[in-house]
């Protein structure tokens, strides 16, 4: 099944990732129960760097409680790769993952790209996004 990304979402994702420049840009994906993503988090980089994330912890809170106050889950996350294409590096693979969450990655390198993954066991697995 592909990712059901609005166009909005998709938007949204990309302005957040240029807007972080030259830092990776970070967020959360909340999806309803037929796996369409209602909303999307932009959300601070605590680590103000152009190769690591971690989402700022009461803006992840924040973001959960809204999500679960609209009726919606946590499905996924996103980031942006500045001087790297859209796949999930090593430093992504390496942390621990939700296997049934979607990752977006907005890269920049050698053009401006999304592609989603979902990460099973260690190995990236491409999705769709509809």
């Amino acid at each position: 099944m592909g990712l059901r990304l609005p166009n909005q979402g998709r938007q949204a994702i990309v302005a957040h990732a240029h807007f972080c420049l030259p830092n990776e840009a970070c967020g959360l994906l909340a999806v309803d129960h037929n796996g369409l993503i209602r909303m999307v988090y932009s959300l601070d980089n605590s680590e103000s760097s152009p190769d690591r994330f971690t989402i700022e912890h009461r803006q992840h809170f924040g973001a959960m409680l809204h999500a679960e106050r609209s009726g919606w889950e946590m499905g996924g996350v996103f980031h942006s790769h500045p001087s790297g294409g859209a796949v999930l590096s090593g430093t992504d693979l390496a942390q621990p993952h939700d296997p049934t969450w979607v990752h977006v990655v907005v890269g920049f390198v050698p053009h401006l790209d999304l592609r989603a993954w979902r990460i099973v066991a260690g190995t990236a697995r491409e999705v769709t996004i509809d």
